[in-house]
């Protein structure tokens, strides 16, 4: 994703003010959404009109995460998109909770082996994805081994294993439905452009 600032505050209005933190506004060039990041001034330079903001930012809040939704059915649908809402806002605790209600909700659409079918594609992405074995292990904690009311007990989730949760439940719904629902898709297609060929 690359982003492109277009909303900058007034050096002379910093100047006046001098806040100890910015906010620059960009545009993610992925969705087109804005995305809010907040900058630490590390040196007011008046002389020279020059004020040095800090490397790292806070992000207010993430782009829109966008997915293939039309392939899916509720209650899958409407839970990933609460997950990815939540992750927007920066409530990853939200995030986590709502991945687990997502994984459980595709669970159950698959039928009686759903459970197994989505550790099998969780296992199957930690090995691709090479994630180590406390991180991967955290996050099966948080969206697998919980069953009981908000969860006070499991590990509370830091801004760089939400990333990692977000690229998982993903990945495991786009492998779990999306790509089952594209390949029915076309293997019809080519069945109806068969048939009509032979007609």
């Amino acid at each position: 994703m690359s982003v492109t600032a277009i909303s900058i505050p007034d050096y002379r209005l910093l100047g006046r003010y001098r806040p100890t933190k910015i906010g620059i506004c960009y545009k993610c060039s992925n969705c087109n959404e804005p995305v809010f990041l907040k900058f630490k001034v590390n040196n007011y330079n008046l002389g020279n009109q020059s004020i040095q903001i800090d490397d790292r930012y806070e992000t207010v809040e993430h782009a829109k995460e966008e997915f293939e939704f039309e392939y899916l059915e509720s209650p899958v649908k409407e839970d990933l998109q609460e997950a990815l809402l939540c992750y927007s806002q920066q409530a990853y605790n939200a995030f986590a909770a709502m991945c687990r209600r997502t994984v459980q909700s595709a669970a159950s659409s698959l039928g009686s082996k759903g459970k197994d079918k989505v550790l099998k594609q969780l296992e199957d992405l930690r090995e691709m994805a090479q994630i180590d074995e406390e991180t991967f292990l955290a996050l099966k904690q948080i969206v697998i081994d919980g069953h009981d009311g908000a969860h006070p007990h499991l590990p509370t989730l830091s801004p760089q294993r939400s990333e990692i949760l977000l690229e998982l439940i993903k990945d495991v719904i786009y492998q779990l439905f999306v790509r089952k629902a594209k390949l029915e898709k076309a293997a019809n297609l080519r069945k109806q452009q068969i048939t009509g060929g032979n007609e």
